[in-house]
């Protein structure tokens, strides 16, 4: 039997260049998956579920007996498949990495056939379930946080890529949740918040503790993605810069953003969604001047709703707000004058 280790010796070998396999149903990859695995299913989708329907109904040997009367003519495939991967991850490796949901049945098995095939493997031990515990317990672990903050239109995703490229680091959630933040924030397909906590506790995981790391400010719910508590709980605490921005400069960008990218469709959604919110008589002003292609006037309005909003979630902050004036706009500018601020004492 193949040797199991821990998952954070598994991401080590995985850092190392060592191939990983997972051998979990497509579905279950698809949906979410340890970042830099490859899919290689022992069961397709159907299989799993006749799998699992025997081993409910019969029990373990019945479902060892089905299993092997679906797969026993795929293990040879399966096998050059492996191989075929593991040549061209590293020429001449001869080691590999195995996990499924548990570390049960299809790990132990996909493993007993690649180590008679003359690999060396390590299953993942606990599996999957057990990597995503340590993603939990990894993202609650401290990091020196920076929160960038400032009313809507701000641009504050933009000064966070100027402040990467001077070098800081930074995690846009925007971007790995795939939204703005707004109900207007629509960027695409989001993934799921499984997929999302994966693919960040890869780069928290990756900070140098002892340097700031900058996030933007966001509530707990970024479009569909939530964000989980271990993580959510650095956010309030920590000090936060408010890049203070005139309201016309504000209006201009968003226009721009949003105007221009032929999103009618999607802001009148939006309005729509707000409709409570904003109250029926604001929401069927926007409604005319959108119609009437004034984005300005359907801008200004929006945001003294968002601006109220922001302006009240600051007041409940937990840690220190710093302000940051900036007349120019300028996200190059603004993240050189951050860089040179001091922010711990």
């Amino acid at each position: 039997m193949p040797a199991a280790i821990d998952a954070a010796a598994f991401l080590q070998r995985r850092d190392q260049g060592v191939l990983l396999l997972d051998v979990r149903s497509p579905a279950e990859f698809e949906r979410a998956r340890i970042p830099g695995a490859v899919n290689l299913p022992l069961f397709d989708d159907a299989q799993r579920a006749r799998v699992g329907t025997v081993y409910a109904r019969k029990g373990r040997a019945d479902a060892v007996a089905t299993a092997l009367t679906l797969i026993g003519g795929e293990l040879e495939g399966k096998l050059a498949r492996a191989r075929a991967l593991a040549e061209e991850m590293t020429p001449g490796s001869r080691e590999i990495l195995l996990h499924c949901w548990r570390g049960g049945m299809r790990s132990g098995a996909m493993g007993w056939l690649l180590e008679a095939a003359g690999f060396r493997v390590q299953l993942l031990s606990g599996g999957y379930k057990a990597y995503r515990r340590h993603v939990r317990q990894g993202l609650a672990q401290p990091r020196r946080v920076v929160v960038l903050g400032g009313l809507t239109g701000s641009g504050k995703t933009e000064i966070l890529h100027a402040l990467s490229r001077r070098g800081a680091q930074v995690i846009d959630l925007e971007g790995l949740a795939v939204h703005r933040g707004s109900a207007f924030g629509y960027m695409g397909r989001q993934p799921c918040n499984e997929w999302f906590e994966n693919q960040l506790f890869e780069q928290w995981r990756r900070l140098d503790p002892q340097k700031p790391v900058w996030l933007e400010d966001e509530s707990i719910h970024i479009g569909n993605v939530t964000l989980c508590a271990e993580f959510f709980s650095h956010l309030s605490p920590a000090p936060l810069v408010r890049v203070d921005m005139p309201e016309e400069a504000r209006v201009e960008r968003l226009v721009r953003l949003y105007a221009d990218s032929g999103m009618e469709d999607s802001i009148r959604a939006a309005l729509l969604r707000l409709k409570k919110r904003l109250g029926l008589e604001l929401t069927q002003r926007c409604l005319e001047s959108l119609d009437a292609g004034d984005y300005h006037a359907v801008t200004r309005a929006v945001l003294s709703y968002y601006d109220r909003c922001y302006r009240y979630q600051l007041e409940h902050r937990e840690g220190p707000v710093l302000p940051l004036l900036c007349q120019e706009g300028n996200p190059e500018e603004t993240a050189r004058r951050l860089m040179d601020m001091t922010i711990f004492s």
